[in-house]
């Protein structure tokens, strides 16, 4: 659907149907910000693709989405109903997710591609999961356009088999506890997070004035990105990032020296890298030795790394108690023991932070593990007697 009147034809249509599945695509690979360039949605008897950057309006589209009576089928939700609320607005209510569904139930393989596979034998062409749905040249090949149909035109059918599941197997309470938290997910525009740098694998083996040029380099990395509009790792990726703040080179040849650095992007950033690498380990350094020695005295320590905020069952320097500790590990291993008997992995039954908040908490009674929104209802339900056992025996 890239016209107006093909648009409304659609929704006249979709406005009688019961149940749809939904999918997007986006750009995320190849743009700095990131937008839904094609949305898919399916019934019975006919598959829509939506070329959400062809038309103009689509907030038509929000009351199929939001209404109650109307089923919607995704297959691993969080992601497309965060993005159609960032760039839409819209919300989704009466939500199915085939791959939530598939690991409640413990099936053993929870990818679309292998669920396809298994229950209509249909192989999806991987050639396209890494395409760039944004390219203004449209049409999108046929054979583009036949994988993203794919994505939505089975969804239904897996949804009728998985639901006749859930409920022989009682796991319909999970299910649908799952399902309302995935649509409360939502989608804020891209910000640039400066302590991001932290998260960089290899950023712990690094020395503190490297650690220091990490910093600068990453952000420098940034302003590129914005500039160009290209995702941050398409223009120096993170290995190369590390290689930079290792070694600091001194000059061009250094820098073509770093692994990751090509002649090319050498020649395209070096004056400025090169600018920055004299900047990094102290802005008021010059030279390389100087600012090395920078550095060296002002150094970025792996202490003074940014640390999530600790909840409040922990001790105030961050660390549980030993008794908390000890209930923990009881609960972690009758977790994995009722995973594997239910035959689901083990965070489909708890989660390890909802353990810790469950040790540290140290409830005594069903109305505790229910107190504050510790457990789901349906937790306590379910694992709330075993829970009371463990922690008893534990303390």
């Amino acid at each position: 659907m890239d016209t107006e009147p093909g648009f409304r034809a659609m929704l006249a249509h979709l406005r009688g149907e019961r149940a749809l599945a939904v999918d997007t695509e986006s750009n995320s690979l190849y743009v700095y910000r990131e937008q839904v360039c094609l949305i898919q949605i399916s019934v019975p008897g006919a598959d829509y693709l939506i070329d959400s950057l062809a038309l103009n309006d689509l907030s038509d589209l929000g009351p199929l989405l939001a209404d109650p009576d109307v089923l919607k089928v995704f297959h691993g939700a969080e992601y497309d109903v965060s993005v159609l609320h960032r760039d839409f607005g819209f919300t989704v209510s009466s939500l199915f997710d085939t791959m939530w569904a598939s690991r409640i139930l413990g099936w053993p393989a929870h990818g679309l591609a292998a669920l396809l596979k298994a229950h209509f034998g249909v192989h999806l062409n991987k050639k396209y999961q890494r395409a760039n749905w944004g390219v203004r040249v449209r049409p999108l090949p046929a054979p583009q356009l036949d994988y993203a149909r794919l994505d939505t035109h089975y969804l239904l059918q897996l949804q009728e088999i998985q639901s006749r599941e859930l409920s022989a197997r009682n796991r319909w309470p999970q299910a649908r506890h799952r399902f309302i938290k995935v649509t409360r997910s939502r989608g804020e525009p891209k910000q640039f997070d400066p302590d991001g740098f932290w998260r960089i694998s290899g950023v712990r083996d690094l020395d503190d004035a490297g650690r220091g040029v990490l910093r600068e380099l990453y952000q420098f990395r940034d302003k590129l990105a914005q500039s160009e509009n290209r995702p941050p790792f398409r223009v120096i990726s993170n290995q190369a990032l590390l290689g930079l703040s290792e070694q600091r080179p001194r000059n061009w040849r250094g820098l073509q020296q770093v692994k990751g650095i090509s002649q090319r992007m050498a020649g395209r950033y070096g004056r400025d890298a090169f600018y920055l690498l004299q900047r990094m380990a102290g802005r008021y350094g010059r030279g390389l030795l100087a600012a090395i020695r920078r550095g060296e005295d002002q150094p970025l320590g792996w202490d003074e790394r940014v640390r999530p905020a600790n909840g409040s069952h922990r001790k105030p320097n961050g660390r549980p108690s030993a008794a908390c500790h000890a209930r923990f590990e009881a609960l972690r291993a009758w977790r994995n023991a009722a995973a594997q008997k239910r035959g689901v992995e083990p965070d489909i039954v708890l989660t390890n932070n909802t353990l810790w908040a469950v040790a540290c908490q140290n409830p005594t009674c069903r109305a505790d593990l229910a107190e504050n929104g510790l457990l789901a209802r349906w937790q306590v339900n379910e694992f709330g007697d075993d829970l009371l056992a463990v922690i008893r025996q534990t303390s």
